[in-house]
């Protein structure tokens, strides 16, 4: 877990770029994904950011693979889970994955386990989110978010929503995944930036 990972002229850059977006893709934000081939500049400022804190991961790569967690904590959209190339013929994780912290909110901690697949788990290390923290582990862990409680969410809780909590997710990745486009490809969050679509 890093502290400051990223000066704060970015994170107010980044963190203006994902209030653009307004609503679009909300819901679907933890499943819209993009890639960041190794090498290649940002299109945007998130990706600039993604650049930045690949710097803490120190790992040898092909690319990220990066998106947008949008929640309210109240309302949690996803389980504990692993990440993995969901479009690929085996299963296969990062190498490293890594959640950014935009914000700092009520409960909606990360929540990481000693479990690989296969393997039950012994061990939970929470990780609090505060503006501007950079947390980073192995990338076949089983992990989640927690609710507004500070617990395994399994309902959407009654009561006001709360602060939105906003993070950017890197993982970091031997070879690209199965069907996740870069950015500039893709039709998706335009407002991040001003330069022209191009294939990947």
């Amino acid at each position: 877990m890093i502290d400051a990972a990223l000066p704060e002229t970015l994170v107010r850059r980044a963190r203006a770029a994902v209030a653009r977006l307004g609503t679009e893709r909300f819901r679907e934000s933890y499943f819209t994904t993009f890639w960041l081939p190794r090498g290649a500049p940002p299109g945007n400022v998130l990706e600039e950011a993604a650049l930045r804190l690949a710097r803490h991961a120190r790992v040898k790569c092909a690319g990220l693979e990066w998106w947008i967690g949008r929640t309210y904590t109240t309302r949690v959209p996803i389980e504990f889970h692993y990440d993995e190339d969901v479009k690929g013929r085996r299963r296969r994780h990062p190498l490293v994955s890594s959640v950014f912290f935009f914000t700092s909110v009520r409960g909606g901690q990360l929540a990481i386990t000693d479990a690989t697949p296969g393997r039950a788990p012994q061990k939970l290390e929470a990780v609090k989110p505060r503006r501007n923290r950079y947390a980073l582990f192995e990338g076949n862990l089983l992990h989640g978010v927690l609710d507004a409680r500070g617990l395994t969410p399994d309902r959407a809780l009654p009561g006001p929503r709360g602060r939105l909590r906003v993070t950017l997710v890197v993982n970091y990745w031997d070879r690209r995944p199965a069907g996740v486009p870069t950015w500039m490809a893709s039709d998706f969050y335009r407002t991040l930036g001003g330069k022209p679509r191009r294939k990947s």
